[in-house]
């Protein structure tokens, strides 16, 4: 199979070329085609659950890729653009995998929500200071 190529993009495209990892910093997610050739689209959530890096042109991802919401049950790494193998998850792994990454997603949502509001409050009382000091 041809390397995997790393290609930085705004926006994640609807469809997928064979090859290539897609990468939207600015969203901080990833996206391929499994590298077995099912077809499957494979979503990364960048950095919460994996580093997406750019090697002469050829993606590498870390940790390793378990493709577990298809049939083709993939597991493999990615480095300048190989592709390693890996024993494929068992369910009860795989299972176990998801629930760690939507735990450290949800986690990280109510982080962000949590340093949203300090800020929204710091901002309030900003205001609230200079409305005071102006007599407004």
């Amino acid at each position: 199979m041809a390397r995997f190529m790393y290609r930085s993009v705004e926006r994640l495209p609807k469809q997928l070329e064979r090859g290539v990892v897609y990468h939207s910093a600015e969203f901080e997610v990833a996206a391929l085609a499994c590298a077995c050739g099912c077809g499957h689209r494979v979503m990364l959530l960048v950095p919460d659950s994996h580093q997406v890096t750019a090697h002469g042109g050829f993606a590498t991802v870390r940790p390793s890729i378990s493709v577990c919401d298809a049939p083709c049950k993939s597991h493999y790494i990615i480095t300048s653009g190989q592709v390693e193998w890996l024993a494929a998850f068992s369910d009860a792994m795989a299972s176990s995998t998801m629930r760690r990454q939507i735990a450290r997603h949800v986690e990280r949502e109510a982080t962000l929500q949590t340093w949203t509001s300090w800020i929204r409050m710091i901002v309030a009382r900003a205001f609230g200071r200079l409305r005071q000091m102006m007599g407004m």
